[in-house]
């Protein structure tokens, strides 16, 4: 729908607001920008109700994460409950809380160990 204003996108978009439907306000205020490409409060709407963009960076991946990942699903039943340490899908240590296991593997900062409950 065209509308004659600026102030009428608006509306159109409030109203769409109200009824929870974010899309359609987006699509009212980006077609007032087409008419009214300088009116900073259609700019706003525009901006604000925009879908998000994702954006990813290649940086080569953590194939370990995938094989803990891998190991967690293959053993959380036999070890639900229990704290464990993995590294690259290999079991290092297991018991009953954190600091159990801490002190089994000693200080795993900068180690690509993890360490987390099961559930």
């Amino acid at each position: 729908m065209i509308y004659n204003t600026p102030e009428e996108y608006i509306s159109a978009a409030d109203r769409e607001l109200d009824r929870y439907d974010w899309k359609a306000a987006w699509q009212i205020a980006t077609e007032g920008l087409k008419h009214y490409p300088e009116h900073k409060e259609l700019q706003k709407y525009a901006y604000i109700l925009a879908p998000a963009k994702i954006t990813t960076v290649d940086r080569g991946g953590h194939p370990e994460i995938g094989e803990n990942m891998k190991w967690i699903k293959n053993n959380c039943t036999q070890y639900r409950g229990q704290w464990v340490a993995i590294k690259n899908g290999q079991l290092l240590a297991s018991g009953k809380n954190h600091d159990e296991v801490i002190k089994q593997v000693g200080d795993i900062k900068n180690t690509g160990i993890l360490v987390t409950a099961i559930y």
